[in-house]
């Protein structure tokens, strides 16, 4: 699976990367894909599988596809 990190999602993993490789063997759900890499959901705002809006909570993903995070925005 590629991942996307945008922002300043990035500094949450140690590689400080914002597009890694990620092999999965078996499908794994959003959530767990945070837990594993140590995100807070409360970070996200928008979560995207190949290029698709999905939702964090019940969203599976397979080694063939591409997810982004991106974090909330703000402007002054």
């Amino acid at each position: 699976m590629k991942l996307y990190l945008g922002s300043y999602l990035s500094w949450y993993v140690p590689q400080r990367l914002s597009r890694l490789d990620i092999p999965l063997l078996a499908p794994i759900s959003l959530m767990e894909l945070l837990a594993q890499l140590k995100l807070p959901p409360a970070e996200i705002s928008i979560a995207a599988v190949n290029g698709t809006m999905v939702p964090l909570e019940d969203t599976l993903v397979c080694d063939a596809d591409m997810v982004e995070f991106h974090p909330p925005v703000g402007g002054g």
